[in-house]
């Protein structure tokens, strides 16, 4: 059983490719809401770059087994908060608790 505190939608991609020589147009698509337990391991502001600076976060987040080959995820809090889009890293089975470990960065 996971302590849901916020979603995970994956991103889904279709189309592309060639029909008849013509190429066609890669359509991109979030999929529904998913629940997740959401644990941040690192979250702060001293990321910097020549003309600005940005947020480095990284989280580990918790969702029931299933089948999940995401390489892209948006992750928002049970406050409907949207707390970014993220690159999958890592995808774990936890045998213990039975749950799906996401690492993303």
């Amino acid at each position: 059983m996971i302590i849901e505190n916020g979603h995970i939608q994956t991103l889904t991609t279709t189309g592309g490719g060639m029909l008849h020589g013509i190429p066609q147009p890669v359509v991109e698509q979030w999929s529904d809401p998913i629940p997740c337990n959401i644990r941040k391991n690192k979250s702060d502001h001293k990321g910097t770059y020549t003309d600005g600076k940005f947020i480095q976060c990284a989280a580990v987040l918790l969702i029931e087994p299933q089948e999940f080959t995401a390489k892209r995820i948006k992750v928002t809090d049970n406050r409907e908060n949207e707390l970014g889009e993220f690159e999958v890293q890592d995808v774990q089975y936890l045998h213990a608790v039975e749950a799906l470990q996401i690492t993303v960065g």
